[in-house]
């Protein structure tokens, strides 16, 4: 039984990675223009630093949605390919979506915190950078749990062609 439909994941996957690769060309893009202004012209661009920071934050949480983590895999690797290892890794899974759920309500007292604050120079909210810790966890915990589903499936698929041979 097949769980996830393939296409959308690649579709999920892609718009990640083209997200993760706009922002940053755009914090390539401001801090070159930051430093021709202030290094060739002379002049200051003061909101370019304030702009940097909220893309710079925004591309790493969406970046961690998309990527695979560092991890120690000694005890996962122990535990060969069969049903203990995924439970393991359900555990694993399982803790992961309640850290990320703890991050997901204090993004949100972050931005009741920061109801009224606003950037100096920019002139923008600064609700717009902790919006993407709720956006980025809110993404990281979909990928964690596309991937546990993933797993199931290759395991399931693996102890059919596993138990189908051999008579």
């Amino acid at each position: 039984m097949r769980l996830l439909p393939r296409a959308g994941l690649r579709w999920l996957r892609r718009l990640l990675d083209a997200a993760a690769a706009l922002l940053l060309a755009s914090v390539l893009l401001v801090t070159a223009a930051r430093v021709v202004a202030r290094y060739l012209l002379g002049e200051s661009m003061p909101w370019s630093e304030e702009l940097t920071r909220l893309l710079f934050v925004w591309l790493v949480m969406i970046g961690a949605a998309r990527c695979s983590h560092l991890r120690i895999d000694m005890l996962p690797g122990a535990l060969g390919q069969g049903a203990a290892r995924l439970a393991l890794e359900a555990v694993v899974a399982v803790l992961s979506v309640g850290l990320l759920g703890l991050l997901i309500w204090k993004g949100f007292g972050l931005i009741a915190l920061t109801a009224y604050d606003r950037y100096t120079a920019l002139d923008l909210s600064l609700q717009y950078l902790y919006w993407s810790l709720i956006v980025g966890a809110g993404l990281w915990i979909l990928t964690t749990l596309v991937g546990l589903l993933e797993q199931i499936e290759e395991a399931a698929g693996a102890g059919r062609a596993g138990g189908s041979g051999g008579r």
